[in-house]
C-alpha cells in the first residue's frame, strides 16, 4: 500500500507542477480558475461518488459505513472544540481564523478523494465522502461565520445548504438505487464514469494553479505556519489512528480515517480570508505549506498504518 500512495503522491505532485506552470504562464488565469472549479465541485466530483456508490453494497460495507460516519461526527465535534479553546497566543485574530477553520476544514475532496480511490478503488470514494459528510457541512454552516463572526446562519439555512450540496445529493441518489436495486443503462453509467475518472487531473491541477500566488512571510509568521501544518499533518491524523486503533477497526477504515484526517488545510480558507478581509497572506501560505509538506506525511501515515497492522 505505502508503494501504492508513492507512486499516487509522485503523480499528484506532477498534476500539481502543470496547474502551477499553467497559472504562472497565463494560460490558466482568474476566470479559468473559477470554471475548472465550478466543474469540479457540480460535476466531476458528483459523477465520482454517484458511480461509486452503484458499485455494490454488502451488510459489511454499510456497518464500515456507519462506523466511518459516526467517527467523522465525533472527530469534527472535538476538533471543533478544541480548536476554539487551544489556540496559540502568538496568532493574530486573522490569523487565528486560518487556525480554526484550517483544523476543521481539510481539501479531503479534491485530493483526498483521488489518494484513497488509488488504496481501495470505488469503495474507498464512498467511505470518503461518508467521511467528509460533517466536513462539508461545517464548511458550509461554519466556514463563513469563522472569519466573519457576525455572519449569523439560521438552522433553517443550514439545513438548506445541506440539503442543495450536490455530493450529499447524489450519495442520497445512489443509496436510493442500492436499496430498490436499481441499475442505470450501461452507456449512461460508463458515461458518468469516464466523467467521474477526469476528477483527480481537473481538481489537482486547480489546487497547483491556486498555489502559484506569491506568499511574502516574516519569521513569526512562518513560525505560526509551521505549527498549524504541524497539527494539521501530523497530530490530527495520529490521534486519530489511535482512536481506530484502540477501537480494533479494520485496515481499510482505519486507513481512510487516518489519511482523511492527514489532508492539507483546503484551499477554500484562503478564499474565505480573502473574502472577509482576513490575513489572506497567512491564508494562503498554510494553504500552499500543508499542500506541498502532505505529499510526504501521507506516506509516512500510511507506513505507520501497516506497521501497525
Amino acid at each position: 500500500m505505502t508503494t501504492i500512495l508513492i507512486n499516487t503522491q509522485l503523480t499528484i505532485v506532477t498534476y500539481l507542477i502543470v496547474g502551477f506552470l499553467l497559472s504562472k504562464t497565463g494560460l490558466i488565469d482568474e476566470h479559468a480558475q473559477l470554471f475548472i472549479s465550478n466543474l469540479t465541485i457540480n460535476v466531476l466530483l458528483p459523477a465520482s461518488v454517484f458511480t461509486s456508490f452503484l458499485s455494490g453494497m454488502s451488510m459489511d460495507l454499510l456497518l464500515s459505513l456507519g462506523t466511518i460516519l459516526i467517527l467523522a461526527v465525533g472527530l469534527e465535534v472535538f476538533l471543533s472544540l478544541a480548536s476554539k479553546t487551544g489556540g496559540s497566543r502568538r496568532f493574530t485574530p486573522g490569523q487565528a481564523c486560518v487556525a480554526h477553520y484550517g483544523y476543521l476544514v481539510s481539501n479531503g475532496g479534491l485530493i483526498g478523494t483521488p489518494v484513497i480511490e488509488s488504496l481501495f478503488g470505488a469503495v474507498g470514494v464512498m467511505c470518503c465522502n461518508v467521511f467528509m459528510i460533517p466536513t462539508r457541512i461545517l464548511a458550509f454552516s461554519a466556514g463563513e461565520s469563522i472569519f466573519n463572526p457576525s455572519l449569523k446562519r439560521t438552522p433553517q439555512a443550514v439545513l438548506r445548504s445541506v440539503a442543495t450540496n450536490k455530493i450529499i445529493d447524489v450519495m442520497a441518489l445512489g443509496l436510493v438505487m442500492i436499496y430498490f436495486n436499481l441499475s442505470l443503462p450501461a452507456p449512461i453509467l460508463t458515461a458518468l464514469q469516464k466523467i467521474g475518472g477526469c476528477l483527480a487531473p481537473f481538481s489537482l491541477i486547480l489546487v497547483g494553479s491556486l498555489l502559484a500566488q506569491r506568499v511574502k512571510l516574516t519569521a513569526p509568521m512562518i513560525k505560526n505556519v509551521a505549527q498549524i501544518t504541524l497539527i494539521r499533518l501530523l497530530v490530527i491524523p495520529l490521534a486519530a489512528l489511535g482512536v481506530c486503533l484502540a477501537l480494533r477497526l479494520d485496515f481499510q477504515t482505519t486507513a481512510v480515517i487516518t489519511l482523511l484526517m492527514g489532508m492539507p488545510v483546503g484551499s477554500s480558507c484562503a478564499s474565505f480570508a480573502k473574502k472577509y478581509r482576513g490575513d489572506e497572506t497567512f491564508a494562503s501560505a498554510v494553504v500552499l505549506t500543508s499542500t506541498l509538506l502532505s505529499t510526504v506525511t501521507l506516506v509516512l501515515l500510511m507506513k505507520l498504518i501497516e506497521l501497525a497492522f
